[in-house]
């Protein structure tokens, strides 16, 4: 069979989110995606998303992943067979360097594609299923410790999420971790914690407040320290009070072998746009396996889209012990496909449908598509 990619456009769409989420460096009223959509010559369509919490976290935006996808990424791609996903990813890295969210959203449209070419949802393109439903783990960031330790509650006893995770950096390291203490002390009897202060904290400090962290019931600590603090985040683990998960600090396979040879993390957060795509995610997670170390299905708050592609990847793993935190759909006011993924008691299940398993509904994506002539960066939308 004859097939090749034929046209590739991109969009940058805004959607409203259900309320204000508090990150280490802003707090957001809105989230922003770069939908791709990509077209083969059999007619077929594939969509793919990039999406990232801010360009402080790794430099990318949606603007600058439609500029690296349109300028870049799509002279390099029409006329190739799609069938070639590999050398597909190796192109893109031979001529581009970095830039892993907007590869990532090109390689979700390209898998969502293959999927309806073959008539086969995605994952069996992966690979096949290890398992067909993942717990979804509810980040907590309403910015205040009363605020996070009812909204858990809440959610606990209606038996929409049972764990959950809290979003630190926002404070001093010292205010914040005890900050971090008096929520998780707030929920005990109801669920234990996972914290992240995305990088935000130091060395000394963390090690001074491990054991408080522990009696406080903490379950991980995300990323703690800085990204490049290697040696940091080794000593951390070598305490055995408070597991240690890496995040900004792992997003290669190559930081990935460095972490497992330093021992400086007890769990990895995979996520598929940090990595580049679900081939480069999956290859992380046997590395993980393969030196004895849990994952966690970690996200950039996608719609439907970017979060089936997850559950596409996630539910191929053999070693997601920590679960997942894709809770993008329900996390937005509103979404881009004509059926959204919700979660049912904390769990979402995988797709079935042929590709990502999701439909794009026109209408949305024409509701909340951005304007050329608008602002690429909306302070009023954005900031609370």
């Amino acid at each position: 069979m004859d097939l090749s990619i034929k046209h590739i456009t991109t969009d940058i769409i805004d959607i409203p989110i259900k309320r204000p989420h508090q990150f280490s460096t802003e707090k957001i009223t809105t989230k922003s995606f770069m939908i791709v959509r990509l077209h083969l010559t059999n007619d077929i369509e594939g969509i793919g998303e990039g999406t990232t919490p801010g360009i402080w976290w790794n430099g990318e935006s949606v603007e600058t992943m439609k500029l690296v996808v349109d300028q870049y990424i799509k002279p390099l791609l029409l006329g190739k067979d799609p069938r070639y996903v590999e050398q597909i990813l190796a192109l893109m890295d031979r001529h581009i360097r970095g830039n892993s969210f907007a590869k990532a959203a090109v390689e979700m449209s390209i898998y969502d594609a293959l999927g309806h070419v073959f008539q086969v949802p995605v994952h069996q393109l992966l690979g096949g299923a290890f398992t067909k439903e993942v717990p979804i783990r509810w980040a907590l960031a309403s910015g205040s410790i009363e605020g996070d330790i009812n909204e858990g509650i809440e959610l606990y006893q209606n038996h929409t999420y049972q764990t959950f995770k809290i979003k630190s950096g926002k404070e001093s390291p010292e205010k914040d971790v005890i900050r971090s203490i008096k929520i998780a002390e707030g929920l005990q009897g109801y669920s234990a914690i996972g914290v992240d202060p995305n990088g935000s904290w130091n060395r000394l400090m963390t090690k001074k407040w491990m054991e408080e962290l522990n009696q406080a019931g903490v379950e991980f600590l995300e990323q703690p320290l800085a990204p490049e603090d290697i040696d940091g985040m080794s000593d951390l683990v070598s305490m055995k009070r408070v597991p240690i998960m890496a995040d900004e600090g792992i997003a290669s396979i190559h930081d990935a072998r460095q972490i497992v040879e330093k021992k400086a993390a007890d769990i990895f957060s995979l996520k598929i746009h940090k990595f580049g795509g679900m081939r480069h995610t999956l290859k992380v997670g046997a590395l993980a396996e393969s030196a004895g170390i849990c994952c966690f299905g970690g996200t950039s708050l996608e719609t439907s889209i970017g979060t089936a592609a997850n559950l596409h990847a996630f539910c191929t793993l053999r070693n997601l012990d920590y679960g997942a935190e894709i809770f993008g759909p329900d996390w937005l006011k509103d979404d881009l496909v004509l059926e959204p993924l919700k979660s049912k008691n904390g769990t979402l299940t995988l797709p079935e449908k042929p590709g990502l398993g999701i439909e794009l509904d026109e209408t949305k994506f024409t509701q909340y598509k951005r304007h050329k002539e608008e602002n690429s960066w909306n302070t009023t939308m954005r900031q609370a």
